[in-house]
């Protein structure tokens, strides 16, 4: 398959983003995110990070690709969230990350992207910390922010609603940019889902509590709590997620499409 130069796409993304910021005398400063990088890992000096190499013949290739949707990035400065690998600042690259945010996100992920005849993997099988993280670093995956801006205090729902709307036309064109097949939404209380059905696909219908679904797509969102939250076990919050997934998958056997 011909391959796109998506991360040449994304920095003409971000720079739209900035400039837009600075007309509505907004912080510039970008957090960048897209198609996440499949290269060496390696320390930086404060994080364990992945180099770019072949994400981009690998999201070409791929059968399923999976576009992640989330708030923002709550530190005081940005970064190119693309070389994230979820494990711990430190030089001892074995480490694994103690934090909530990315052993659930890995969790969902996984699950979502291994799921044989059309059946959830059960959480028993799917919980182990090495596949997970193995699977994270290496699968094709994006990851867009809604709010490309860092700040260290979470954005409300308000705040997140003024900037799907002020760069409403941006979101949507890095969203279509991936052409995914499936867009696990997390956090927001489903406003990301909104966003999808009255910007991006606009058939867009709800099949059950997790999962919406675009026939003239063939694109399914899912829904899903913040990786951070803490009310529901994570066994609780995988599981039924999964059981809607298994059923929309049951209900739809044109899901995924065949590339």
């Amino acid at each position: 398959m011909q391959i796109m130069n998506y991360h040449e796409q994304e920095e003409r993304l971000f720079d739209q983003w900035a400039r837009r910021a600075r007309k509505l005398r907004e912080s510039d400063e970008i957090t960048k995110d897209g198609l996440l990088y499949r290269g060496e890992l390696w320390f930086d000096g404060f994080n364990q990070v992945c180099r770019p190499a072949d994400e981009e013949q690998l999201w070409a290739d791929a059968g399923m690709r999976m576009l992640v949707m989330t708030r923002e990035l709550n530190e005081d400065d940005g970064w190119d969230i693309r070389a994230e690998s979820g494990r711990v600042p430190s030089p001892r690259l074995t480490c694994r990350t103690a934090q909530r945010f990315f052993p659930n996100l890995e969790l969902w992920v996984y699950g979502l992207m291994n799921i044989p005849d059309r059946k959830a993997m059960p959480f028993s099988k799917a919980d182990n910390a090495t596949r997970l993280q193995g699977f994270y670093e290496n699968a094709p995956i994006a990851r867009v922010n809604c709010k490309k801006q860092p700040d260290v205090h979470t954005a409300s729902n308000t705040v997140m609603q003024k900037y799907l709307k002020d760069y409403a036309d941006l979101i949507a064109e890095q969203v279509k940019l991936y052409d995914a097949d499936v867009i696990l939404c997390v956090g927001g209380q489903g406003v990301m889902v909104k966003f999808l059905q009255e910007n991006v696909y606009r058939d867009m219908e709800q099949v059950n509590d997790h999962v919406w679904y675009s026939p003239s797509a063939n694109v399914a969102a899912v829904k899903q709590y913040h990786p951070n939250y803490n009310v529901y076990s994570r066994k609780d919050m995988y599981d039924s997620m999964m059981r809607d997934y298994q059923a929309f998958l049951k209900s739809t056997p044109a899901f995924p499409r065949q590339r």
